[in-house]
């Protein structure tokens, strides 16, 4: 129970450090109401006192008039607004509305740094208002009714998905995403991903706080890959994470293009990629570029003389890429003799693209068998 209290007492105090944002946030959002007023906003006020020896308080109790009725707002603040903590608060808020006396109207609201659409529908569903800092809001009591969605959320972006799509993170995310999906153990993973315990234990936490995973007997397991992989996608940035040549060539066939580099490369990791590998692995668009990571560029010397390759600036039929990460290259799987990343890296590579690249995608991961299959 001490533990508890002290937990309780940092989450409280990081909190108050946005206190004066999420009151600006509040009366801005009431303000837009012609016929609303605020008659008063109290901050940790005792929320009712019918209950003698109970001391709860809200982080904020609002007083409010909507034309001729009162209404009382009960506010919760949360740190960070993904799903499994936005659970607790609603249920919180609702423990709250309930000690409220039953003649006068209450509702409860949520305020956070930033609410992803999954946490507004459980909002909604529990008939909870909300509020975030990045612009998303949704307020419905009496004849008020607010709702607005931003176009981006940076305050996210900074917060919470870029350390769970950072370089080693994904090494891990790879391997949880491959189908038949299945529970982890964070050695296991660990292992296989070749990261730190630390970095397995960090995914983990992030990827339950999400509700994307489950902690089961076997480990972790992804429970909502779809959702992943569209927030990997949306976070991944080509250009940062590749350094990349381009070469021309007179030789027209894809595959004999790739079986000649295979052999150039001998003993070289590497693994092809976008559209080559979407090709091989569920045909759709006709490659007309040969996409392989390299770990380092071969010399065009080498090139020239048993490829007949000369270097470009762009529109290159072949393109060779060195990641800032080697964890692309796993796993990786085998076509035709040729090595390639994994189907969720396929995926990732070919958005954005260009020369169709986005439609391979779309019917690689539409495919029954993409990433081994997630039914």
């Amino acid at each position: 129970m001490y533990f508890h209290r002290v937990v309780k007492t940092v989450n409280k105090l990081k909190e108050r450090k946005l206190g004066p944002e999420f009151e600006g946030l509040l009366r801005g959002l009431l303000e837009r109401v012609p016929f609303l007023e605020l008659k008063s906003l109290r901050a940790e006020a005792l929320l009712s006192n019918n209950h003698p020896g109970k001391t709860e308080r809200p982080d904020w109790i609002a007083d409010v008039r909507a034309k001729d009725r009162r209404w009382t707002l009960v506010v919760e603040c949360r740190q960070l607004g993904q799903p499994r903590e936005v659970r607790t608060a609603v249920l919180q808020l609702k423990h709250f509305l309930e000690q409220l006396p039953g003649n006068k109207p209450a509702y409860g609201v949520l305020v956070a740094p930033f609410i992803s659409e999954e946490s507004a529908h459980l909002c909604e569903d529990a008939g909870i208002g909300y509020a975030d800092l990045a612009g998303n809001a949704r307020l419905s009591f009496g004849q008020v009714f607010i709702e607005t969605r931003s176009a981006e959320n940076p305050f996210r972006e900074r917060r919470e998905a870029r350390p769970l799509f950072a370089p080693k993170a994904t090494r891990v995310l790879r391997f949880l995403l491959q189908g038949p999906l299945r529970p982890w153990k964070v050695v296991e993973l660990a292992r296989e991903s070749q990261v730190s315990l630390g970095w397995v234990s960090a995914v983990r936490k992030q990827l339950l706080s999400r509700e994307w995973a489950v902690e089961e007997p076997g480990g972790l397991r992804v429970t909502k890959p779809e959702a992943l992989l569209d927030a990997w996608a949306k976070s991944d940035e080509w250009a940062k994470r590749t350094t990349t040549r381009e070469y021309s060539l007179l030789s027209g066939d894809p595959t004999q293009l790739a079986e000649k580099l295979r052999e150039v490369l001998g003993k070289q990791p590497h693994a092809f990629t976008q559209w080559i590998a979407g090709w091989l692995r569920h045909p759709y668009t006709t490659p007309v570029v040969v996409t392989a990571y390299v770990t380092s560029f071969p010399e065009e010397l080498v090139l020239a003389e048993k490829l007949l390759a000369r270097r470009v600036s762009s529109s290159g039929v072949l393109r060779l890429v060195v990641p800032k990460d080697e964890g692309v290259l796993r796993p990786s799987q085998s076509v035709g003799g040729l090595n390639l990343v994994s189907d969720v890296q396929i995926y990732l590579d070919l958005q954005n693209a260009g020369l169709r690249g986005e439609d391979q995608a779309a019917e690689l991961r539409k495919w029954p068998d993409f990433a081994g299959g997630w039914k």
